[in-house]
């Protein structure tokens, strides 16, 4: 009995990994999607900082050193789809307000 539950155990901590690693996969393609569609760079590094609630904050980066600066891209997941709110290197805080980002997940 004690290795069936060990084994329940094992098989639902696998799918839970795959289910974060399905999240994210989510959440770097709709980051790469908003970039391609906001901006002139379009081959980047996209690196998920934070998630809180459902709102992510990514860090994207040119795969070209030089060619931008570091940026950061807000989403929010509607519908079960993330979606870009907002592509910057810097926001105010107004801006985290009018796009409601979470306490959580604003830069210092």
């Amino acid at each position: 009995m004690k290795k069936l539950l060990f084994l329940c155990a094992v098989v639902l901590a696998g799918s839970v990994d795959l289910r974060a690693d399905d999240e994210n996969a989510a959440i770097i393609a709709a980051t790469k999607n908003y970039v391609a569609a906001h901006s002139a760079i379009s081959k980047i590094n996209a690196v998920i900082e934070q998630v809180a609630d459902d709102f992510a904050r990514v860090k994207v980066t040119p795969e070209n050193p030089g060619t931008a600066d570091p940026a950061w891209v807000f989403l929010q997941k509607k519908d079960g789809k993330w979606t870009g709110l907002a592509l910057g290197t810097s926001f105010t805080t107004e801006d985290y307000q009018q796009l409601g980002i979470p306490n959580a997940l604003r830069i210092p």
